[in-house]
């Protein structure tokens, strides 16, 4: 390792043991030069020793002691995002995060992800983490499954500070992406991305429900409420190869 990777990592750590924040500046070096308009270039990624160095930092991370619920959040989401990464670099080359098979659960079954002296997957920082404890449905724009058909990684870490322009800014992309969200107005037709049939109820106590949001975002006036249609999820992976 690198010196100055070696002072970065001892910096990183010391601000993890003092858990006000959580350093994520080795992430978004990794996602600014890896992550192209969703694009990631895999095998680049698992080659830069900065990677690797900042799952160690994340994985000493006791997130109970982040005070601050932005920058909590902001943590959870990077996790799930590094280690979704992790887990097809792990496997990789795979055509589709789907390929990945251990014993008879999916890949967001497997348990294996240390953060804070505790093992989780990514099922779990997903459903009982993130949508338990955070009542912002926009998460859902910005957790990465690795596939052509999720919203585009972002190439750059979260950070509480910035959260919420980050969030907003993935919804608009993701909501303008017409191959994964578009107004028919001749038919009054929503055709949706199929995360919204999965996590529909996520947007009802904020929004009022997901069609809201979706008008509201896109800015479109339907005389009467549009018929919803989902689109096929492409599994394919994210990968810029």
């Amino acid at each position: 390792m690198s010196s100055k990777l070696t002072l970065c990592l001892v910096f990183a750590l010391f601000t993890v043991s003092a858990q006000a924040s959580v350093d994520h500046a080795l992430f978004n070096d990794v996602l600014k030069l890896y992550v192209v308009n969703g694009a990631v270039d895999y095998p680049s990624i698992k080659k830069d020793e900065r990677f690797a160095a900042y799952l160690k930092t994340i994985s000493a991370v006791k997130p109970a002691k982040i005070k601050d619920d932005q920058d909590r959040l902001a943590f959870w989401i990077n996790a799930y995002n590094a280690f979704t990464i992790k887990l097809v670099l792990d496997h990789f080359p795979v055509q589709s995060i789907r390929d990945i098979k251990q014993g008879e659960t999916g890949p967001w079954d497997v348990v294996g992800i240390e953060i804070g002296g505790r093992q989780y997957s990514l099922n779990q920082i997903e459903h009982e983490i993130i949508r338990k404890e955070f009542d912002e449905p926009r998460i859902h724009m910005a957790l990465v499954c690795a596939a052509i058909s999720c919203p585009p990684l972002r190439s750059e870490a979260y950070t509480g500070r910035r959260l919420d322009t980050q969030l907003e800014d993935n919804a608009r992309i993701f909501l303008r992406d017409k191959s994964k969200n578009d107004y028919d107005e001749a038919s009054n037709t929503l055709h949706l991305s199929e995360l919204f049939s999965w996590y529909g109820s996520d947007f009802v106590k904020k929004y009022g429900s997901a069609e809201k949001f979706v008008v509201n975002a896109l800015a479109i006036r339907p005389a009467t409420p549009p018929t919803i249609k989902f689109l096929p999820y492409d599994w394919s992976l994210n990968s810029k190869q």
